[in-house]
């Protein structure tokens, strides 16, 4: 049950609370198609990562590594770290967004606007690294207790809403056309990734040959129920307003049990955005450890350290341009979604070269992989990160070949797996 949270709270963040509404504001209750689409693209993504990792079990030293092995078994060292780097250095920037749309339910219960939103944020993100830093190698016992509160709170908000459903709020199934959709699937495109950080995860599973499947069966399911809990009486009680509020859940409870419930609104967004939080410091700090050279002198909860500074510090970042600019979350989803997608785009695509072609696991991967490219063109200007990031690797490759070998090896040869090269 620990790696079914773990799988939960990667997919399922803050931005669920929010992002299905915008949607529903741009195409109306087509929105919803738009949102099964993208759950049903999760399902041969999310089993494509299943069959890649039985794929990697046996090649090289270990079946550690999630996304980083699988496109280095693929696509060479130098790839893999490119997409390592993207997923560690450019996805990090999302901590922020998930801690602004915790804090705007706080602020939308408290009244007290942006300060309280930001204040919020910090609190969020600083105890997040707390918990991160002081839970060993594994925090599933903690994202099973968050989880099950998520469960608990979603979908009991969809029940006490269910007298203030009115069907024929979906009477107009397509204000803006059909054409809408596209522009609602980007808007919820963020919120429905995360399969690729739940792969770091799979160091974490006893026996992850076996249990992968069923967990992510599971996952998937809980998903889509948490999913339908939210956009469905979004939809049916606040109809064409969904999109107005900037903490519509708290709006869908108001109208269901008064002015109060936006107290249990505030304590749901905390909760998933501690839980999201949570999942993917622990993911980064995983791939991280990876990435850090070895060294005797580096004790294991040194390693630790030092591989969650850098989001950390991202993360930070980010905050502190949110306390000083009037940036909002979705800036922050968009960054964050630039550097993303081409992590999940190669990650998913290591199935087609690892997977024996024409095989069950290699069709997933290739479905999932058409679906995610697709993608790339709502990302847009937001690909000059992971561009960025990618010549900076590749910069750190080429510099000691272009200092000559003594620099590099004495007899000549390449880099292990366990020694990068540079």
């Amino acid at each position: 049950m620990g790696g079914v949270a773990l799988y939960v709270s990667a997919v399922v963040g803050p931005g669920i609370l929010t992002l299905p509404a915008a949607a529903a504001q741009i195409a109306g209750p087509l929105s919803l198609v738009a949102v099964a689409a993208l759950l049903a693209v999760s399902v041969p993504a999310a089993f494509a990562f299943v069959d890649i990792h039985r794929a990697s079990v046996g090649r090289g030293r270990t079946a550690s590594g999630g996304l980083q092995r699988y496109s280095t078994l693929a696509f060479g060292e130098v790839v893999g770290r490119v997409v390592a780097t993207w997923f560690y250095v450019g996805v990090p920037i999302g901590v922020p967004a998930l801690a602004l749309i915790g804090g705007s339910y706080i602020s939308a219960a408290t009244g007290g606007g942006r300060p309280v939103t930001v204040a919020v944020a910090w609190a969020v993100a600083l105890v997040t690294v707390v918990i991160v830093a002081a839970s060993g190698r594994s925090s599933g016992g903690l994202s099973l207790a968050l989880g099950i509160a998520l469960v608990v709170l979603i979908v009991g908000a969809a029940a006490v809403s269910i007298p203030e459903w009115r069907p024929d709020r979906l009477r107009n199934l397509a204000p803006h056309g059909a054409l809408a959709l596209v522009p609602a699937a980007v808007t919820l495109a963020w919120v429905l990734m995360g399969w690729e950080a739940s792969t770091n995860f799979t160091s974490m599973l006893r026996d992850p040959d076996r249990r992968l499947p069923r967990v992510i069966a599971i996952s998937l399911a809980v998903v889509v129920l948490l999913y339908a809990s939210v956009a469905i009486p979004e939809l049916l009680v606040l109809g064409p307003f969904a999109g107005s509020t900037t903490a519509p859940v708290a709006a869908v409870l108001r109208a269901a049990v008064g002015p109060p419930a936006s107290l249990v609104a505030a304590v749901l967004a905390v909760v998933l955005t501690l839980a999201t939080s949570v999942a993917y410091l622990t993911s980064f700090r995983e791939l991280g450890r990876s990435l850090l050279p070895a060294t005797p002198r580096l004790t294991d909860s040194g390693r630790d350290r030092l591989a969650l500074a850098t989001p950390a510090l991202i993360a930070a970042v980010g905050l502190l341009i949110a306390t000083l600019a009037p940036v909002d979350a979705a800036w922050f989803v968009r960054v964050c979604a630039g550097s993303q997608i081409p992590v999940y785009l190669v990650a998913l695509a290591s199935g087609l070269v690892l997977l024996p072609r024409w095989t069950r696991g290699w069709w997933l991967a290739l479905v999932a992989t058409a679906a995610v490219a697709v993608l790339l063109i709502s990302a847009g200007p937001y690909l000059l990160v992971p561009a960025v990031l990618a010549a900076c690797v590749l910069a750190a490759r080429l510099r000691p070949r272009a200092e000559g070998a003594g620099t590099y090896r004495a007899d000549g040869g390449g880099a292990t797996e366990d020694e990068p090269e540079g």
